[in-house]
């Protein structure tokens, strides 16, 4: 076990939190837009890059931890043994892996109903993960021992 890189995580939340930002000027817009290509790619992109900046951060933090994960939805269950995550938050948002694998490995067979929900209705999920995530990198900053 070693010590997190608290620098390595808040890199990537500040990245999480740019591409949130940048998505939710797509959330509102109707269905058809979000259908139209070049929509849909920057909608997608925008979104396999939150799913694996939050998956890139709970591999991290579960390795360095002591618990390593044998995938990426047990890295938020082991998040949540180790206090970084809330036990419900963590059992809903281990879903975003399944997600991003979907996004890269099944974009033939991508449901733009799930895409259009996730952008409408899934970006607060990423932002609670950032805040939840910062919060334990602040408490582990001020008391390192801890």
């Amino acid at each position: 076990m070693s010590e997190p890189d608290l620098a390595v995580v808040l890199r990537h939340l500040d990245a999480l939190d740019r591409f949130v930002a940048q998505l939710r000027t797509h959330a509102g817009r109707d269905r058809l837009t979000l259908a139209g290509l070049d929509e849909a790619w920057a909608v997608e992109r925008g979104l396999q890059l939150c799913a694996q900046n939050a998956i890139d951060v709970a591999v991290h933090l579960a390795s360095r931890l002591g618990r390593e994960p044998g995938d990426y939805t047990a890295a938020f269950d082991h998040l949540a043994e180790a206090g970084v995550l809330g036990a419900d938050f963590a059992r809903r948002f281990r879903g975003v892996a399944g997600f991003r694998n979907v996004l890269v490995h099944g974009y033939l067979d991508l449901d733009r109903e799930v895409v259009f929900t996730a952008v409408n209705e899934g970006l607060d999920d990423f932002t609670e993960f950032s805040r939840q995530v910062r919060s334990w990198a602040a408490s582990r900053a001020s008391n390192p021992a801890g």
